[in-house]
């Protein structure tokens, strides 16, 4: 299949609101492949229901109605033979579902509602995330967006998915939530943002102290569960333009049974929630003032029988019939500035921007 077909056969998928995903994990060359047929993909409403599941996994940040925990079940995993014929009705989320576009005057004041938590030292950290809105040009392809990526980010999960509960979500995501296979597992802490450019990157006290705090946050549930990780870092990644601090973490994992109970202790991380993390989490929801919806959750295949690769949602957008929806955040402490958080939105928007022609 040419570049042309694979293009135009993801396109196809999406008008017939097929459930798919295509992804490409860092590394790797060729992407992956896996679609639903016939009956409709599993909705589960807690991610401990992933105990035993096996599939591409949709989670959302917060589940809701309106945003789901999908999971796919991979009964075509080539791409060739997929067929676009087998739908023929209209794509699940529509332009009334467009995203409200977040102005700077509008992030100031909400930056000012996170800030004073911090301030106070009701909260340790909060991650504060906007979107913006672009107009979907009519040439524009999702299918030939996501082999874009996939060359502009060798480092990344790079996906494309489209599912009639989710509509349509393109992504670069550096994160591992949870990854591994038989008795060896990882995740890892990313936290901290640097726009180097070129040169050596150089860490301040903010963007250690707030590495620092999710790494903490992911060995405390780590050692809930019995599991003694190997621990190395931090060190600095480059994710496209950017830079970030991570600190990976290695465990054997005896009995792979419960990996939804392991999610749901690390999901959400602080890195795209917040401390402590359930004051976090509903303070996002109260005061944020839009869905992030799958943005932040996490994604990729669930297979503990075989290979399990979960990355966090970060770097990605929305795509409707006429716009597209970019979204990014950023961490939050009593030493952030309203600046330089803005800042580190405004270079995030650009990795999935850059891909949009």
């Amino acid at each position: 299949m040419s570049g042309e077909e694979k293009y135009l056969t993801l396109d196809a998928l999406i008008e017939r609101d097929a459930c798919f995903a295509i992804y490409r994990l860092p590394g790797e060359q060729a992407p992956r492949f896996a679609m639903q047929t016939g009956e409709n993909a599993l909705l589960l409403n807690d991610v401990e229901e992933l105990n035993g599941q096996h599939g591409f996994v949709i989670a959302p940040f917060r589940i809701t109605a309106s945003s789901p925990l999908i999971l796919i079940r991979p009964d075509c995993t080539d791409l060739c033979e997929a067929n676009t014929n087998f739908r023929n009705k209209k794509w699940g989320k529509t332009d009334t579902e467009l995203q409200k576009k977040s102005k700077k005057s509008d992030y100031s004041l909400i930056f000012q509602r996170f800030h004073e938590p911090l301030l106070t030292g009701e909260m340790e950290k909060l991650v504060l995330s906007r979107n913006r809105t672009m107009e979907r040009e009519e040439a524009f392809s999702p299918g030939r967006s996501f082999f874009r990526a996939t060359e502009k980010y060798p480092h990344s999960f790079v996906y494309l998915l489209h599912t009639p509960q989710s509509g349509t979500w393109l992504g670069s995501s550096p994160e591992i939530l949870l990854a591994g296979s038989g008795n060896e597992w990882k995740t890892v802490a990313l936290a901290g943002t640097r726009y180097p450019n070129s040169g050596k990157v150089s860490w301040d006290d903010k963007n250690l102290r707030e590495q620092h705090l999710v790494t903490s946050y992911i060995l405390k549930q780590l050692t809930s569960f019995q599991l003694a990780p190997e621990i190395n870092g931090p060190y600095t990644i480059k994710a496209g333009a950017l830079a970030h601090l991570r600190t990976d973490f290695s465990f054997s994992l005896p009995d792979n049974r419960k990996i939804g109970t392991l999610l749901k202790a690390l999901h959400p991380t602080p890195a795209v929630s917040g401390l402590p993390k359930e004051k976090a989490f509903e303070f996002i929801a109260d005061h944020e003032g839009y869905d992030r919806s799958y943005y932040t959750g996490f994604l990729g295949i669930l297979d503990p029988s075989a290979e399990t690769n979960l990355y966090v949602n970060l770097r990605c957008m929305q795509i409707g019939r006429s716009w597209l929806t970019l979204f990014a955040g950023s961490g939050l402490l009593a030493s952030s500035t309203f600046r330089d958080e803005w800042k580190e939105t405004e270079q995030k928007l650009k990795t999935m921007a850059s891909i949009v022609k």
